[in-house]
């Protein structure tokens, strides 16, 4: 009994680490590159603060393809292209600050869910090859957004704001530059030191779980379930537990009280999450995850697939015209010609890193994903030049390590099949 017992756990710990081995991986080089770039905790701390909300709608606008069975979306490019034509249609009329971003956004959601609608149209047409279709579609994508807006723009688009063209007159410049209205400018609205702001996260976490527990206790007279339980629990220990830590590592409560967090992109990234969730629950949400799981079950029960998966595609790309968006005040420029280049790729990276694969991803995922991979990216240069006397070689590192997590996880997907296949064809035989 004790041996089976033992073979079942060696499974379970065989199956974990092979599911979670990118993860693991990245953990270990984030640990070890943290060591060796030997900085400042509140340097570290701060940096992977603003990459995350910089970065993590851009991420969460990977998911919904996955569930729809489409794998991993290289052609958010086209959101992060709308997003860039948004900024550029403000600036040229102008505009600044709030309204300059808001006007972005709206003229990017036409465009976003043009661009998606026709990407998802493309995908039905060369089903179960999204990925590399994606891929290249961001390449013949790229090449007509140059083309309007390094010879059209001038000659054949009249551009009112002339700081906007070369000298000559034909092409827009690059890079763009946000002015200091328009700079961070939703990050500005409100901004808390990150001690106060997770311990808000804390106990307005705490507080849900309460008031859910009360509202099934006194108005709906149900039992609480142990969920709700586990997250009242779970929510107090970690609140007890960051009071202890604050209390007892002053380098630690200094580094948190050093970095200043955006709450109003903090919010808004909180809107994206709980549409997201809310989306997973819905009828659509039902479909779409239908849809992934076995598209002829699906077609067979009335579900119209095709149109589901541009639906799917046309929620990702608009997802990624606000993440590029947010991405863009964040940094207050962009380089007007490759500033999307390496959406899909950096993104689609994270995810992976998180745990995520082609056929499952969720906002845990993301989440997990954008604090691993953007810790590599703070602190590889720094290990680097520690290490070898050469921040380049941590520049070649970090590039070679975003491709390469792409590669494994896909290479590691096709082996599980494989594997999955010669399993179910064993049982057969």
């Amino acid at each position: 009994m004790s041996s089976e017992k033992t073979s079942k756990t060696g499974v379970f710990l065989k199956k974990l680490l092979i599911n979670n081995a990118v993860t693991l991986l990245f953990f270990v080089i984030c640990i070890a590159g943290i060591i060796l770039a030997d900085q400042p905790m509140s340097y570290i701390i701060g940096e992977i603060s603003s990459r995350l909300f910089r970065n993590l709608i851009l991420i969460l606008a990977l998911l919904v393809p996955v569930w729809a069975g489409m794998g991993m979306n290289f052609s958010i490019v086209l959101g992060a292209m709308a997003a860039q034509i948004g900024i550029i249609v403000s600036t040229n009329f102008s505009l600044s600050g709030i309204a300059c971003l808001t006007v972005s956004f709206l003229v990017s959601i036409p465009l976003s869910l043009l661009f998606g609608n026709l990407t998802g149209r493309l995908f039905n047409q060369t089903k179960g090859q999204e990925m590399i279709t994606g891929m290249i579609l961001g390449f013949f994508a790229k090449g007509i957004y140059d083309l309007v807006f390094m010879f059209l723009c001038g000659p054949v688009i009249p551009v009112r704001n002339e700081a906007l063209l070369l000298t000559n007159g034909i092409g827009l410049t690059t890079p763009i530059n946000l002015d200091n209205a328009t700079k961070s400018a939703i990050n500005k609205i409100w901004m808390v030191s990150l001690d106060k702001a997770i311990y808000g996260v804390l106990v307005l976490t705490l507080l849900f779980f309460m008031a859910k527990m009360m509202w099934r206790m006194i108005r709906r007279h149900e039992k609480i379930s142990r969920k709700e339980i586990r997250g009242l629990l779970v929510s107090a220990f970690a609140l007890a537990m960051f009071y202890l830590l604050c209390r007892s590592s002053e380098t630690f409560l200094f580094a948190l009280s050093f970095t200043d967090v955006p709450i109003v992109t903090g919010i808004l990234i909180v809107i994206v999450c709980i549409y997201i969730t809310f989306l997973s629950k819905t009828k659509l949400g039902s479909d779409i995850h239908a849809v992934g799981q076995s598209m002829p079950i699906a077609v067979s029960m009335g579900i119209p697939a095709d149109k589901i998966r541009i639906t799917a595609i046309m929620i990702s790309t608009l997802l990624a015209a606000l993440g590029q968006i947010i991405f863009i005040q964040d940094i207050g420029n962009f380089t007007t010609y490759t500033a999307h280049e390496n959406v899909g790729t950096f993104s689609i990276a994270a995810l992976l890193v998180g745990g995520a694969s082609i056929k499952k991803a969720n906002i845990g995922h993301a989440i997990l994903g954008a604090l691993l991979f953007h810790t590599m990216f703070i602190i590889s240069p720094l290990a680097g030049k520690n290490l070898f006397d050469n921040a380049q070689l941590g520049e070649y590192f970090r590039v070679f390590v975003c491709y390469a997590v792409i590669a494994v996880a896909l290479a590691l997907h096709a082996w599980k099949s494989v594997m999955a296949r010669r399993v179910e064809e064993g049982e057969e035989g």
